[in-house]
């Protein structure tokens, strides 16, 4: 017996360029924490590139080694109460520099339909990831 249903709960996670051009993505199930999405993306920047992220992406383990092996430097916004806050120019520069994420995702959602037709998980998933391709070539042309 087959069920039906009608959302398939996956988690995007999204690279941007500066410019806000979708260069790398991750599904999740939703159920995941999304600092496991960070881990699961194959991050090929470039030494010394610097990564904005919202706080969901605090972990303070995670940054030192990113730093040394990846050389990329995490820039993760923190919550008031954080181990590590943000000094006030930190926070404004982050917050900057994440509106660019922001601004990207409301416009692939402009994109979605408000209805996908998928028999199957990979069906769905395999629709979204062509609607943010479709997003891409529209940035870049």
């Amino acid at each position: 017996m087959q069920t039906k249903r009608y959302f398939f709960w996956v988690k995007v996670h999204l690279l941007v360029t500066k410019e806000g051009v979708p260069i790398e993505l991750c599904f999740v199930p939703g159920s995941e924490h999304d600092i496991e999405g960070l881990r699961k993306m194959n991050l090929e920047l470039p030494p010394e590139s610097s990564l904005y992220g919202d706080s969901a992406y605090t972990e303070y383990e995670l940054e030192k080694p990113f730093r040394e092996t990846e050389l990329v430097d995490l820039k993760i916004s923190r919550k008031a109460n954080s181990l590590k806050p943000d000094k006030p120019w930190q926070a404004f520069l982050k917050t900057a520099m994440r509106k660019k994420v922001e601004t990207s995702i409301s416009e692939i959602v402009e994109l979605t339909p408000q209805f996908i037709h998928a028999v199957t998980a990979a069906g769905f998933l395999i629709k979204l990831l062509l609607l943010i391709m479709a997003y891409q070539l529209k940035t870049i042309i």
